[in-house]
């Protein structure tokens, strides 16, 4: 049965999505355990939204490309908070704009490791508690570059598209368990994406110049719209962009 207070792990979860998915689910009386690189951005979090909703929160630092590190959260978020029913495997990244040829190790590696095998190692090391627990829902987040792909993102839209086969594969392999699988797949959205990205202010704020972006409230509301809604219900897929955004390359701009 679904608890009346589930228990969400995130992890990603000190900017962009996964800060937007803490605070709406918090919000809802979800306890969180919480996990970045970046401890103290998530530790401030996390002890924020406990002082100000009266849920339980555990903070961690994870790097999801290590699985000591991965194994070790999830674990201590698990002893910490009694359980866990919610796997949201946000820790994502683009790392430049490089066609196939021209891509450095550093980028290449960075993408796969943390994209692919990052969720793997974060769902894998969940999944015992959520069985446990006998009520579960993961969520992959995902891209429209996981539905097509453009240049200068050919690395970054493989992974995404092998995000979206491990969340269509894994639906399969759990078919029969009370555990949900959605994949959220957002469009243009600004957050920290494109500066991590470019490795410029400057040039990431002009990706978003003349358009009104997906803002991260709107993808954590898929996220807690799709946890919300009854328990024989599974939304296997959410393709989100915003109205200005028709596709990769048609994108509506303003003087």
């Amino acid at each position: 049965m679904r608890p009346e207070h589930p228990i969400v792990l995130i992890t990603g979860a000190s900017s962009g999505f996964g800060a937007a998915m803490a605070r709406l689910l918090a919000a809802q009386g979800c306890h969180l355990a919480l996990g970045a690189r970046r401890l103290d951005r998530v530790q401030v979090l996390a002890d924020e939204l406990a002082s100000a909703h009266g849920v339980q929160t555990f903070a961690g630092q994870v790097d999801t490309r290590d699985t000591a590190s991965v194994n070790a959260f999830v674990a201590a978020a698990a002893a910490a908070l009694g359980g866990l029913n919610v796997l949201v495997a946000n820790a994502g990244l683009a790392s430049g704009v490089h066609k196939l040829w021209e891509i450095p190790d550093e980028d290449l590696e960075a993408m796969l490791r943390t994209n692919v095998e990052g969720v793997v190692k974060t769902i894998r090391a969940g999944l015992p508690h959520l069985r446990q627990s006998g009520w579960g829902h993961i969520f992959f987040i995902g891209s429209t570059a996981g539905h097509q792909p453009y240049e200068g993102g050919t690395v970054y839209c493989a992974s995404k598209f092998g995000v979206k086969a491990m969340a269509q594969a894994l639906r399969l392999e759990l078919c029969g368990e009370q555990i949900r699988v959605t994949s959220v797949d957002p469009g243009m959205a600004e957050t920290e994406f494109s500066a991590v990205r470019l490795k410029d202010d400057a040039k990431a704020k002009s990706v978003y110049q003349g358009v009104n972006p997906l803002q991260a409230e709107d993808v954590a509301e898929c996220v807690r719209w799709c946890l919300s809604l009854p328990d024989h219900v599974n939304i296997d897929e959410i393709l989100v962009k915003c109205l200005d955004q028709a596709a990769i390359h048609k994108i509506h701009r303003r003087a």
